[in-house]
This record gives structure tokens, C-alpha cells and sequence, in this order.
């Protein structure tokens, strides 16, 4: 695992931490884009798939609200979108997240 990488998995841990603090149990995180590319720069945020149950019955409005809160405690430029398992069973093969799904890592 290269040193970047691990710094990124160290990054969505304690991001992880923080979404459980705030009242959202992962299931699962994918990260995918740029890191999980190897293509990442500088200036590159990173992209998280956040998979829990807690999300059911949230607006996308509250999803992102409460995802934008842990980016901001954590201090670290992600950008995370929120869903819950069933949603993910549903996604369209043509769509950026089954993308996402398949080529991100899973941490």
C-alpha cells in the first residue's frame, strides 16, 4: 500500500469516527476519483460513497448536511455522498456511482 494511500485510509477512519459520533453507523465506505485512481494531485479532494442505514428516511438535503459537518470537524477537503444499502442495490448500470462502486476501494 503506497504512503499516500495509507494516509487516505487514516483520513476516511477518522472520518468514519466522526459520522458515528454525529449519529451514522457505516456499513461501508468506497472511496473513489482521483485517489483510488492514482491520479490524485494537490489540490484534489476526496471522494467518498458512505453506505448506511441510518440514512434511510433523510432527505438528500440532511445526507449532505450531516456529511459536510464531519468534512468540516475533520478538516480534510471530502467530498461524500450518502446512501443506504438498498439505494445502492438499485442504481442504474449507467450511472457515475455504479462507476464509482466498481472501480472505487472499499475501506
Amino acid at each position: 500500500m503506497s504512503k499516500t494511500r495509507q494516509k487516505i485510509k487514516i483520513i476516511v477512519n477518522q472520518y468514519k469516527n466522526i459520522l458515528e459520533n454525529l449519529g451514522i453507523k457505516t456499513q461501508r465506505v468506497i472511496l473513489y476519483g482521483s485517489y483510488a485512481e492514482g491520479t490524485a494531485h494537490r489540490n484534489s479532494d476526496i471522494d467518498l460513497i458512505v453506505v448506511s442505514e441510518d440514512f434511510k428516511g433523510m432527505s438528500l438535503r440532511e445526507r449532505l448536511e450531516i456529511l459536510g459537518i464531519a468534512a468540516v470537524r475533520i478538516m480534510k477537503p471530502i467530498e461524500a455522498k450518502g446512501y443506504t444499502a438498498q439505494e445502492i442495490k438499485k442504481i442504474s448500470s449507467l450511472s457515475f456511482l455504479s462507476e464509482a462502486l466498481h472501480k472505487g476501494v472499499f475501506i
